[in-house]
């Protein structure tokens, strides 16, 4: 989803109905599984999925197109994230964090054994900071360059790097000492 001619906000604001649509489609589900892993509820990750949509429909007469489609959505996603705790609670570490839904049914060994790997990761990434599940929601899950990262959290791209670099680091010691059988470290 990069800028230009491509670009499905560009292309809607342009008049294009279908782009929308395709944009809806595209990022929907990605915006989805973004919330839900920082630790949103299903309901207030569709609802904050929606908001991230309406945003930029109110906003689109404005929509530049530079850069990346996916960060600047991702970015609108992250403000409304924080707005939504400052409001709200917040979940407790572990209990809300969920995977995003999986469109391949696989078979059920595989199956037991992804859920005990996201299991393990989930656990993992309870355990780490919010600053840091949200690095490594932008930079790793969502795979955007350290760039965009760095624009969406506004620091520093050598920052990112190393932040990153030690978040999995301390993501890595965390799930090397969970035990997959339930067992615990």
């Amino acid at each position: 989803m990069a800028g230009g001619s491509h670009d499905l906000l560009g292309r809607s604001r342009d008049g294009d109905r279908a782009a929308l649509t395709e944009l809806v489609e595209e990022m929907g589900p990605r915006l989805k599984g973004f919330f839900l892993r920082l630790g949103a509820q299903t309901s207030t990750a569709e609802d904050l999925t929606q908001d991230v949509f309406l945003r930029v429909l109110n906003s689109m007469d404005r929509y530049q197109e530079s850069g990346r489609l996916d960060a600047y959505l991702l970015r609108i996603a992250r403000n409304l994230w924080i707005d939504s705790r400052r409001r709200h609670r917040p979940v407790p570490a572990g209990e809300a964090v969920q995977d995003a839904p999986d469109e391949l049914q696989p078979g059920p060994l595989a199956a037991a054994e992804e859920r005990d790997r996201a299991a393990l990761l989930r656990e993992a990434l309870a355990q780490c900071d919010p600053e840091a599940r949200e690095l490594l929601e932008l930079a790793v899950l969502q795979r955007l360059p350290y760039a965009e990262v760095g624009v969406i959290l506004d620091i520093p791209v050598g920052t990112v790097k190393s932040r990153v670099h030690y978040a999995l680091k301390r993501l890595q010691e965390r799930v090397a000492g969970l035990d997959p059988r339930g067992g615990g470290a």
